[in-house]
């Protein structure tokens, strides 16, 4: 027994083994959830970031088609035109003009059609709709060039020398007996694209063009006829397109010097005083195929981010209340930890000797107990029997009343055979539906009487099930008994299991003896019907 002194030092040390670690665990729990909370919430922000990201680009590149779909057949309608065909076929630039003029402003009011050209089949423009004033020059640009090579309509988005993008279709018309009358074209400004992205998807978005497809001192006179203040210098090789809804802020060139790479594409959180953001950016390519700027997105993160940093702070206020909760719980509970760990100890040793269903001794203990009552035989010179019992039609039982019936009625045909025991019997679950009951100090005549007296006993019992009530379950036994020195627990077990198996091949419902059975006959077994 300890004295009031020890137990006080064993109970400090009892706090100090357990509130020590789990102090130290409960702590690296809460960092640990609060740093998955947060990459979980940022993971979160960058899909929403890749979803906005794949939406803007295929919302850029159906605008783009929806668009050249809607130029194409307005090009069709034009060229139902008899009058645009035959000035165009005589190179009559002022009837082309009077024509074109009232057609040009139609299309500009309704569909946003800000460029309209004719030219002849050696791509000199004849006219220009939307500056008549310019003509005579010949048209080099990439769709024109694929119009001419292909002899169909081309279309694409080219760049302009002021830094904006602008979507062309170009036809070539023909006149009755093939001949090539000149090429049509018809262009858009893509500035409802961006508008469109900003609309659906509430990004800000902006287009940055290389510098290496500009010529500095035309874009600039070109930003100063528009009234925009032209800053060349502000990134170092790109310039931000004007036809985005609104001004790329002036904090983020600081940060996009440095962001802006040769790469296909990439994403970056950025940051503006109380704001964030999560900055995409992506190429844009021209209708040659060439990389001539990209399309930069803006998209605010700011209230995920707040939410983000008000959940850990939350998370936190929870996770050291049930810290300091568990702890004092702990703390506590502490004292009773050595009784507990008696208790455990306890049922830790009841679960590795007896099964977990029956309740009986297991398997591993059933030898145990029997090599110890054949030595103790071997000393005294008196019999040990044993009894090998298996349930009837186990398997129909389960497969009748499902496992639950099946487990029932073990346990208690279990309940049954350790009542018919005597206080020095033992009985053990041997394996699956068999049931081994050792009987020191029997002979086997007095172990068969016992067997049958087990048989009948739960051959008379009604088993009620939860689907069906008023079921027998009989049980075959075989006997088998070691009156001599010299047997061992696989023999006498083997003896045993021999005679349930003729007892099973027999018609079950019976006691069969083994052969050794101090010469008693298997005839004189007992013999039952099972009843269900």
């Amino acid at each position: 027994m300890l004295d009031s002194d020890d137990n006080g030092k064993l109970m400090l040390r009892l706090r100090l083994w357990f509130l020590v670690p789990l102090t130290v665990v409960l702590l690296a729990a809460i960092l640990l959830i609060v740093m998955l909370i947060r990459h979980h919430a940022y993971q979160d922000i960058d899909h929403n970031t890749e979803r906005l990201s794949a939406l803007s680009d295929r919302l850029y590149r159906d605008q783009i088609e929806l668009t050249a779909n809607m130029l194409g057949a307005t090009m069709e309608v034009l060229s139902t035109d008899a009058a645009l065909r035959r000035a165009l076929q005589q190179r009559d630039r002022e009837s082309l003009q009077q024509r074109a003029e009232p057609l040009f402003a139609t299309l500009k009011k309704k569909y946003g059609i800000t460029h309209l050209y004719f030219s002849g089949p050696d791509r000199v423009n004849l006219l220009r709709a939307h500056q008549p004033e310019r003509f005579g020059d010949t048209i080099d640009r990439v769709t024109t060039l694929q119009a001419e090579r292909g002899r169909q309509t081309a279309y694409g988005v080219e760049l302009g020398p002021l830094g904006t993008f602008t979507l062309r279709l170009v036809t070539p018309w023909f006149g009755a007996r093939g001949e090539l009358q000149g090429y049509v074209e018809l262009g858009m400004e893509i500035d409802h694209v961006l508008r469109q992205i900003q609309y659906e998807t509430g990004v800000k978005t902006f287009i940055l063009i290389d510098k290496k497809f500009l010529e500095r001192k035309r874009w600039e006179e070109g930003m100063r006829m528009m009234g925009r203040k032209p800053d060349w210098e502000r990134l170092p090789d790109m310039v931000v397109n004007i036809q985005a809804q609104e001004s790329l802020p002036a904090e983020f060139s600081h940060i996009l010097s440095r962001q802006l790479d040769e790469g296909e594409k990439m994403m970056s959180p950025l940051e503006s005083g109380i704001s964030a953001y999560r900055m995409v950016i992506q190429p844009i390519s021209d209708a040659a195929g060439r990389t001539t700027g990209k399309l930069l997105l803006l998209i605010d993160v700011s209230q995920q981010t707040r939410s983000v940093g008000q959940m850990i702070q939350y998370s936190l206020w929870v996770a050291v209340s049930a810290f300091l909760i568990l702890w004092l719980l702990f703390f506590r509970l502490v004292s009773g930890v050595g009784r507990q760990l008696q208790e455990d100890q306890n049922r830790l040793q009841e679960l590795a000797t007896h099964d977990g269903l029956t309740g009986l001794l297991n398997h591993r203990m059933y030898y145990l107990n029997l090599e110890e009552e054949l030595a103790r035989s071997w000393r005294t010179g008196r019999p040990v029997s044993l009894l090998l019992l298996d349930i009837d039609h186990f398997k129909l039982v389960n497969d009748r009343y499902g496992h639950l019936a099946g487990d029932k009625a073990l346990k208690i045909i279990s309940e049954q055979v350790r009542h018919a025991c005597r206080q020095i019997d033992i009985p053990c679950r041997y394996g699956g539906e068999e049931i081994a009951v050792i009987l020191p100090e029997t002979d086997a005549a007095s172990a068969r009487i016992s067997a049958e007296r087990l048989r009948r006993t739960i051959e008379k019992y009604v088993f009620e099930f939860e689907d069906s009530a008023g079921v027998h379950i009989t049980v075959s036994i075989g006997v088998a008994s070691s009156a001599e020195p010299g047997a061992t627990s696989a023999s006498l077990t083997s003896h045993a299991d021999n005679a349930l198996y003729r007892a099973k091949e027999g018609g079950r419902n019976r006691v069969v003896c083994a052969a050794a059975c101090n010469g008693l006959a298997d005839d004189a077994a007992a013999e039952a019907t099972p009843v269900d």
